[in-house]
């Protein structure tokens, strides 16, 4: 334990102990002496009095000396050495310095990026440093954590340090550098934090601390932390918060609807947003752009209809013109497959009943099939045809009231569907659940038919409880107004899900596992009406009532297509399709997630992969299925995918976009503040902050606070005495004060006869004063 100063040339001011001293010298009491021997017993007393008042005054010097030595040490700012938390004051330190490089740290105040004034602050640091210390530079980016060789290697690496796509979290770099913390052999540690404070950076997520336990299997944490605040104060900013699209895939003529939302932040000039289309060189060609109008920071939602794209893998983005604090929000990309419908087989036992006409008629509509616009080129058959038609290049295929089919076909189905194809089945009334339960079949439909349940009024009918699965995403826009009480269900049948394929060894095994069937809808009874599993790479949906009969039919199981206005039937019609054969491209992608694309092509080995930058890189064909899969999305924009030569190769593309939080610098309140980083938490956001807190931490504990407290009770004690020193005075002895007036009344009455006749001295010749009286001797 050691005692040092600050600021020790303020020492000085400990010379001004002198002016007490020199106030007292000078304003002392003169003492009045008192020449009549009457008054002897008056000396006593007043040599007892001053004896006690010599006391008071020590008592009073003390307590102002006291009270201007302390102030004198406050302002010197005394520090304890080797208090708090570090048990050394010079020694070498090992230091995290833990950055925050999202690219919301691109966000720029002052003309300064948050990446670049933390890169400043902790320059600062590193100057400060004790020789011998070791450091190092951990980021968000998913760079390799490990104290640098050098102090010169950490500021080539601080120099490097730019903002990027986030691969880990804030507190999952913390986590790492702890952990690298808890390696080192020297004593102290330190962990500096540099971050914006936003919402971006902590919602959802919370700092380990210190205090808190590590949690099992977790080594145990190291290192106090600073947090090193460089989010701006008042930043401008106008952004695209998302973009949506009619639809990842598109039939030739078929318009495309982009939507983007966009908000603002701060006071911003009036910008206008644009769409625009890559054309074959790469080079954009804008088709549209309309003004952003400002709703006092409440999104804006603007649409383009882009109408003519050319079959094919087609990119655009969408542009924010001009300029702001941040540029990274200002585009957003995104791919489309323009091209044929996709083919599907639709197999009935009559295709030129009304039943097949109804489901036609809702997934192409006549007037769409003439103009070539309709979504699905549809093939209706029959199931004596099943076998001899050619299923290789359809995408989906729909079994309207399936009977009972042979175990080969069942085995067929699944290897198919497997390999990414799609199939829906109407249950009917032709599903014998006797003959129906087969293993191939139990496989392909994920779970058994049990009973046809009946209801002899209309008090059954579909009852979805959520809308969260892709098939009844497209109700949310009316959410609760479906009318499906308007749709009764009579029949249908009781399905048990189970996990398809638990023991199924006579299947192919090309089929690959099955998965849980999961129930997508129920029924007002509560049993299941639409059903969802995966079988290898491809979707089955299964429908638990058909489509309906005959209208009127007194048979029919429900009125789903035949009720007014079925228009709810039309959207469940076409969902449940457009989710069966939906193939596992990811054509638009949050950056840092992997992306597959269905190439369709098992000849070829590698595809060239371009980046928005222009890097390539090959990626290996997966030829079992056909599809290549790119895990490095780290760069928002447009990438696209070659494979095979310039006339018989394939060509395909995907967007990434920046998460959400990425770009989001909103900051956080101080209460969220306080919630994330946990109590006692101390915050820097000045470089003269920074330094106070790392002497604190680093040199040891200040007593300037102590001081004051000190100085301040010195004074108060000094007024006290004071005033009770100073205050008037009464006498408490009345026998003395009796005496005293006696002994002036005989003093002024010797006075008096002296002056009158004063007697000669024979021996001097002087007037002699005579001899005190009796009673005043007494």
């Amino acid at each position: 334990m050691g005692l040092s100063f600050l600021s020790p040339l303020l020492l000085g001011g400990a010379v001004l102990v002198a002016a007490p001293i020199i106030l007292h010298l000078v304003m002392r009491r003169t003492p009045v002496p008192h020449a009549f021997p009457a008054l002897r017993f008056l000396r006593e007393r007043a040599i007892a009095n001053r004896r006690r008042l010599q006391l008071s005054h020590l008592l009073l010097l003390l307590l102002r000396m006291a009270a201007v030595l302390l102030v004198a040490l406050a302002l010197a700012r005394p520090v304890l050495r080797g208090a708090g938390w570090l048990p050394s004051a010079e020694g070498p330190v090992a230091a995290a310095f833990v950055f925050d490089t999202a690219p919301r740290m691109n966000l720029r105040e002052g003309n300064t990026t948050r990446i670049e004034q933390a890169v400043v602050m902790a320059r600062s640091l590193l100057g400060k440093l004790p020789v011998g210390s070791q450091i190092t530079i951990v980021d968000t980016a998913g760079g390799p954590t490990a104290f640098s060789p050098t102090l010169a290697a950490a500021e080539v690496r601080l120099d490097r340090l730019e903002a990027s796509t986030q691969v880990v979290s804030l507190p999952a770099a913390i986590t790492a550098a702890r952990r690298l913390l808890a390696t080192s052999d020297l004593q102290r540690r330190e962990l500096y934090l540099f971050t914006d404070c936003s919402h971006g950076a902590w919602d959802n997520a919370s700092l380990p601390t210190d205090e808190s336990p590590p949690a099992e299997g977790e080594e145990p944490r190291a290192g106090t932390m600073l947090v090193i605040d460089v989010g701006a104060e008042t930043p401008r900013n106008y952004a695209i918060e998302s973009l949506e699209l009619s639809g990842d895939r598109l039939a030739a003529g078929m318009p495309l609807v982009v939507t983007a939302t966009l908000s603002q932040i701060g006071t911003v000039a009036g910008r206008s947003v644009a769409v625009e289309i890559l054309g074959d060189d790469g080079s954009p060609v804008r088709r549209g752009m309309k003004p952003v109008e400002s709703r006092d920071g409440r999104p804006t939602t603007v649409s383009f209809e882009i109408s003519g794209l050319r079959p094919g893998t087609r990119q655009g983005r969408v542009v924010l013109d001009g300029s702001d604090d941040l540029a990274a929000d200002d585009t957003r990309s995104f791919t489309v497959e323009v091209g044929r419908p996709a083919r599907v087989i639709v197999v009935s036992a009559r295709p030129a009943a009304s039943t097949a006409r109804f489901l036609i008629e809702s997934l192409a509509p006549s007037a769409l099939r003439k103009t070539g616009t309709a979504r699905f080129d549809l093939e209706p058959i029959d199931y004596e045809a099943l076998d001899a038609t050619n299923w290789e290049n359809a995408a989906g295929m729909v079994l309207l009231d399936p009977p009972p089919l042979a175990e080969r076909q069942w085995e067929s189905l699944a290897t198919w569907t497997a390999q990414g194809r799609g199939l829906v089945v109407w249950l009917g009334p032709a599903s014998a659940a006797a003959r129906f339960n087969s293993q191939a079949s139990r496989r392909v439909l994920g779970g058994d038919l049990v009973r046809v349940w009946r209801s002899a009024d209309a008090s059954n009918f579909l009852a979805p409880s959520a809308l969260d699965h892709p098939i009844l995403a497209a109700f949310r826009r009316v959410g609760d107004a479906v009318p499906w009480q308007d749709f009764p269900v009579f029949r249908h049948w009781e399905f048990t899900p189970e996990a398809a394929g638990e023991a199924e060894s006579d299947v192919d095994s090309r089929a690959g596992p099955g998965s849980l069937a999961a129930v997508v809808a129920t029924y007002r009874n509560g049993l299941p009406a639409v059903l969802d599993h995966r079988l290898g790479q491809g979707t089955v949906v299964v429908v638990t009532t058909p489509v309906a009969q005959e209208a009127g039919d007194p048979a029919a199981w429900n009125t789903l297509a035949t009720g007014f206005e079925p228009w709810p039937f039309v959207i469940l019609a076409n969902e449940t399709l457009l989710h069966a054969i939906d193939t596992p491209d990811d054509h638009n992608v949050i950056a840092g997630s992997a992306a597959t694309l269905y190439l369709g092509r098992r000849d070829l080995p590698t595809a060239l992969v371009q980046t928005p930058g222009g890097d390539t890189f090959p990626v290996a064909i997966d030829r079992s299925r056909g599809t290549v899969t790119i895990t490095a999305t780290l760069e928002p924009g447009n990438y696209s995918v070659r494979a095979g030569g310039e006339i018989d190769g394939v060509v395909d593309g995907l967007s990434v976009s920046l998460a959400p939080p990425s770009t989001d610098f909103r900051r956080l309140s101080p209460e969220d503040l306080a919630r994330v980083l946990g109590p006692g938490a101390r915050l820097a956001r000045t470089e003269e902050e920074l330094v106070r807190d790392v002497n604190l931490e680093r040199i040891g504990t200040e007593l300037f606070g102590w001081m004051v407290v000190l100085a301040a009770v010195a004074m108060a004690a000094d007024w006290i005495v004071a005033n009770r020193f100073y205050r008037p005075r009464e006498t408490a002895d009345p026998e003395l004060d009796a005496v005293a007036s006696f002994a002036n009344a005989l003093e002024d009455e010797a006075d008096e006869v002296a002056e009158e006749d004063p007697p000669i001295s024979t021996r001097t010749g002087r007037p002699s004063v005579p001899p005190p009286l009796p009673e005043a001797r007494a």
